[in-house]
């Protein structure tokens, strides 16, 4: 099992609760790798281009302040348009269409509180904002992507901007039946 999908997935879990605090996230890696045992351990250990925190940077959109709730969708809409692209780990959104934060992540959520703590981003009741160190973190990260990638995710990300909470949720649910 040494080098497998399996055992990066049980650290990776490990890490959730020893490093950012959730035992939910680790639970949603569990269940996981519950789920799909036999193809994980035949598979071997993925190098990650991008990291839930790379994730939650490139889900600013460029811009030094996010909504909280916006930033869970442009991080949905961002692992969307990059995964064809880029190995991308896992944020493990869920969906709970009654609720202001209709797409979260845990791991998301964990990543960005230990994010604030390490002076990256601020946060006020219901804004991110970046700090000095954050927005050049953000940049470094950007400067990973290729044009074409950063193009893609800014046409997608500039799409959903301006709307509304409301026509957000529709636009998501749309988008996501018509993947299906």
């Amino acid at each position: 099992m040494k080098g497998s999908r399996m055992l990066q997935l049980i650290n990776e879990a490990i890490e959730e609760i020893e490093k950012y605090g959730s035992c939910e996230s680790a639970y949603y890696i569990l269940k996981y790798l519950s789920n799909s045992q036999e193809d994980l351990c035949k598979r071997g250990e993925v190098k990650y281009d991008l990291t839930i925190d790379h994730l939650i940077f490139l889900s600013m959109n460029g811009k030094t302040s996010q909504k909280k709730y916006k930033l869970y969708v442009n991080a949905f809409f961002t692992y969307d348009v990059l995964s064809p692209y880029k190995v991308i780990q896992d944020p493990m959104f869920t969906f709970r269409w009654g609720k202001l934060y209709f797409i979260y992540s845990p791991r998301i959520d964990s990543h960005l509180s230990s994010l604030i703590k390490s002076n990256f981003m601020r946060v006020t009741r219901s804004q991110i904002k970046l700090t000095e160190r954050g927005e050049e973190e953000m940049e470094n990260i950007r400067a990973s992507l290729t044009k074409e990638e950063l193009r893609k995710l800014s046409d997608k990300l500039k799409e959903i901007e301006e709307m509304k909470l409301t026509d957000l949720k529709i636009y998501t649910k749309n988008y996501l039946f018509a993947k299906a």
